[in-house]
């Protein structure tokens, strides 16, 4: 009809177009005939118009389950288009196209499909009916939607809704008590080993092993495990009282050795990961979890299919980043209808995230069905994959892969609530050590386990692996084995200056057999190239008890230090001196002590993250330079006293709750994930004691805590405070941390010079905000940097009594921020590199005014560098 219009007008218009409408000529026409022609033209368009504006077909009506009840987001398109629309909530439509169509389909998932028929090319108030089907059809490729669907597009968010209102329903939560066993077996390695390194480094062994090293999902790449770990564990849970124990049955180990910064932060890198917590802490950095109740405003969803597995109408979705350099996962996860339980997930990080020495990273979770209502753990694997420069699949790098079966669930048990209160606690490293034959009847659902294992025992004899393994051991730990259980080092603190020493070298050794070793000694000797004197320093650290854990340790210093740079300590081993010599520095640094000390040490691990420590320290301060820096003091206005001699005793609890700790020797390791710490310290000191000064107490408390928020990153608190009672010369006062380095140091405040403030009362905080690229991601071309922000504030308020100046004869005048705080402030840019190894980061530091009243004044604005190798 259309197109006939369409015609005639064409028709009529050329003939129309051929008079010239002239006042002569129109007068020669006659009048009938014209307006006739002026009729039909007029007739014509506005036929023409209507057609035009009136759509060709439009049906409306309401889409509705076998209960009458309305059906969201179910699909209806006209048959053989792609013009179609999706139900509102209450389930109603409205579909309308140009075109003539004489058929609709309506599909929904889980629901039989239907074809209807239309009578008219108006159809309103229509009812449709869908019932239960078995399965829609598959879907083969599911890629990232090109636009991001609203909640009410999209049917995805109806099942999440459901996740999140039975997220506390599911799973162990919803039985009295329950019994299982936990198999662990966590395995490093070397990762992208090309054949013809593993054909010289096998030789004859290569064909028989080399099926079971490739990996299964990327055939092309080799994974060689050089350690391998296995734990088996029986886990007793009563959730009316709250408690869950653990029993270690058995345990084994088989590899080269390896300590340090690489190994325990790559094999470490997955500890317990619940799906169903909104955020996911990985490697320190917070992933938002896809089936999190925030998860809607960083994924992209797509509802690939339902099918019917066990019964049991499952539906399988998939997630996307919404922007491609957020931190957060992409894969797919299974869940059952009405009960809503997660029985599948998979996901990983995409390889254009902003996340640093990591190839790639995934984690795969199933579980089972105990009965209609509880869904149980039944498998778990991650895997990471870690490179130094790029993340393509040319380089080579390491491997972590961890595999947890659970298995021999009873939901039944009878055990009385005594029974939830033992521990059975773990103080060696062979305590739990047995035999293969035990280890055959264990559920591991790895048939490659057995040669997995042989493979290890073979390569850790080889030369060429050992070598690999030692070079990855010294630029992890610093330290070069020199002679047997013998090592030296640190390479890392070898060379530094300052303007009384010079250059300062120094060179130490120390005692290592294996990370659990019981006793460890260690020493250290500098000298410097300007003072031609020689310092020291020595410890020895012994695990005398293991039940309960005790250490005693022994500590002589005779060194230079900055006492201006020190935040609070707790144990005063050498070990934890925070020596601010370093290579380049702002200002002169002439402000060192010469200090003299003996000291004792006694820690107790009252549990693993709360200890009790006890040091009695004996030491002689004294300037480092008379010329420079004299610390003269007097109390009746003549006599001068130029050396400090203090005897005191240290008391402090430390307690760091969510810490992982491992290791059984006397040096403990710890866990990468942040963790908070709250440390209480007392110091009284003695007069007369062994020659001792002064009579005086201290008392000084930090804590420490990172917060997780989410996608908008970490923010890492540490707010301390400390007061000294008695009246005390410098040494013993409390100077603010300043830290006249060009490099970024912890809990200092980088735009002071040393000793420019000092109080005997204080109390500062620390405030970093790592936004983990949250701003800088989202610009075009800075995006494609990868770089990251940090926003940060310090402040310092303090006093320093009158008495305390009178007896100062020293060349500092003493200034407390009494009267108004002192801060800094800024902000960062992080993840400064090339490739995957991107460890700079540089900081752009403001300060506020104060009395500068100690030499040149201390600069106004500054930039630091910082260094630090993180994910």
């Amino acid at each position: 009809m259309q197109k006939m219009l369409k015609k005639l007008l064409e028709k009529y218009s050329i003939k129309i177009s051929k008079q010239t409408f002239n006042h002569k000529e129109l007068q020669h026409l006659n009048t009938e005939a014209f307006f006739i022609h002026m009729k039909l033209l007029l007739f014509f368009i506005t036929l023409i118009g209507f057609n035009i504006g009136y759509a060709q077909t439009e049906v409306s009506g309401t889409v509705v389950d076998e209960n009458n009840e309305g059906l969201p987001f179910a699909n209806i398109v006209f048959k053989n288009s792609r013009v179609g629309v999706s139900t509102d909530i209450d389930g109603h439509f409205q579909l309308k196209s140009d075109k003539n169509f004489d058929q609709i389909e309506v599909s929904f998932v889980g629901y039989t499909t239907k074809i209807i028929a239309l009578k008219s090319n108006l159809v309103k108030g229509l009812t449709i009916r869908l019932s239960k089907g078995q399965e829609l059809r598959e879907v083969v490729v599911v890629s990232r939607p090109k636009k991001h669907l609203s909640k009410k597009e999209n049917p995805a968010y109806r099942i999440l809704k459901g996740i999140w209102a039975h997220k506390k329903k599911n799973g162990l939560q919803l039985v009295k008590a329950y019994d299982y066993k936990r198999y662990t077996s966590v395995s490093v390695g070397l990762s992208n080993l090309d054949s013809i390194f593993l054909k010289k480094t096998m030789g004859s062994n290569y064909d028989s092993i080399a099926r079971i090293i490739r990996s299964g999902k990327k055939d092309k790449r080799f994974f060689v495990p050089i350690y391998m770990k296995e734990i088996y564990e029986s886990i007793y849970g009563n959730n009316e009282i709250k408690k869950e124990r653990v029993d270690i049955e058995a345990e084994r180990n088989v590899g080269v050795g390896q300590q340090g910064f690489i190994f325990d932060r790559i094999s470490n890198t997955f500890t317990d990961i619940n799906i169903y917590d909104d955020d996911i802490i990985i490697l320190n950095k917070p992933f938002v979890s896809p089936i999190s109740t925030r998860g809607y405003g960083v994924y992209d969803y797509v509802l690939k299919d339902s099918i019917v597995e066990n019964n049991k109408k499952t539906y399988h979705i998939y997630f996307f980043p919404r922007n491609t350099g957020t931190i957060a996962f992409e894969g797919s996860f299974k869940v059952i209808d009405n009960q809503f339980a997660i029985t599948e997930i998979s996901m990983k990080v995409n390889r254009r995230i902003n996340l640093n020495l990591v190839r790639d990273l995934s984690i795969e979770k199933s579980f089972e069905v105990a009965n209609d209502s509880v869904y149980l753990p039944a498998r778990d694997f991650y895997e990471g994959d870690f490179t130094l420069l790029t993340k393509n699949d040319q380089e080579k790098g390491l491997f972590v892969r961890k595999n947890i079966v659970f298995s021999e669930y009873d939901l039944d048990p009878k055990h009385d609530g005594s029974f939830y209160n033992q521990v059975i606690e773990q103080t060696r490293s062979d305590q739990f050590l047995k035999e293969d034959s035990y280890w055959n009847n264990v559920t591991t659902k790895d048939p490659n386990l057995k040669a997995t294992r042989q493979i290890i025992n073979e390569l850790k004899e080889i030369p060429r692996v050992k070598n690999v393994s030692n070079v990855i051991n010294i630029l992890a730990t610093g330290y070069i084995p020199v002679y047997k259980n013998i090592q030296f080092g640190s390479i890392w603190q070898g060379i530094s200056n300052n303007d009384i020493e010079g250059i300062r070298c120094q060179a130490g050794l120390r005692s290592f057999k294996t990370p659990n070793d019981l006793f460890r000694a260690q020493l250290y000797v500098v000298y410097g190239t300007r003072d031609n004197l020689f310092k020291y320093g020595g410890e020895v650290k012994y695990l005398f008890s293991a039940k309960p854990r005790m250490i005693l340790g022994i500590t002589h210093l005779n060194d230079n230090l900055q006492l201006g740079g020190l935040s609070m300590d707790v144990s005063d081993l050498i070990s934890n001196v925070n020596s601010s010599n370093l290579i380049i520095n702002r200002g002169s640094n002439y402000f060192l002590s010469r200090v003299v000390k003996n000291s004792i040490y006694f820690d107790w691990a009252i549990h693993n993250n709360l200890h009790f420590t006890l040091t009695n320290v004996h030491q002689r301060i004294r300037t480092a330079s008379e010329e420079f820096f004299p610390l003269d003091y007097t109390f009746d206005g003549t006599n001068i006293q130029k050396e400090v001699t203090s005897v005191a005793t240290n008391i402090a609890i430390t307690y760091t709750p969510n810490r992982f700790v491992y290791g059984f020797g006397v040096d403990q390791r710890f866990g990468r994930t942040l963790y908070p710490t709250i440390t209480l310290k007392y110091t009284h000191g003695y007069k007369n004691l062994l020659g001792g000064d002064f009579n005086y107490n201290k008392v000084q408390a930090g804590v420490s805590r990172p917060i997780f928020l989410s996608n908008l990153g970490i923010l890492r608190t540490y707010i301390e405070a400390g007061k000294t009672f008695e009246t005390l010369p410098l040494p013993l006062l409390n100077p603010i941390a300043g830290n006249q380095a060009y490099s970024i140091m912890s809990n200092t405040f980088c735009l002071l010079d040393y000793y420019d403030l000092v109080t005997d009362t204080y109390i500062m905080g620390h405030f970093n905000h790592h936004f983990n690229g949250l701003i800088l991601n989202r610009i075009p071309l800075i995006k494609k940097l990868k770089l990251r922000e940090i926003a940060f504030f310090r402040t310092v308020y303090g006093t320093i009594r009158n008495e305390n100046i009178a007896i100062n004869k020293s060349n500092i005048t003493y200034n407390a921020p009494s009267e108004r705080f002192y801060s800094e402030f800024g902000f960062g840019i992080d993840n400064i590199g090339y490739g995957n190894f991107r460890p700079l980061r540089v900081d752009f530091v403001w300060r506020s005014n104060f009395n500068d009243v100690n030499g040149s004044e201390a600069p106004h604005f500054g930039l630091r560098l910082g260094f630090n190798p993180e994910f």
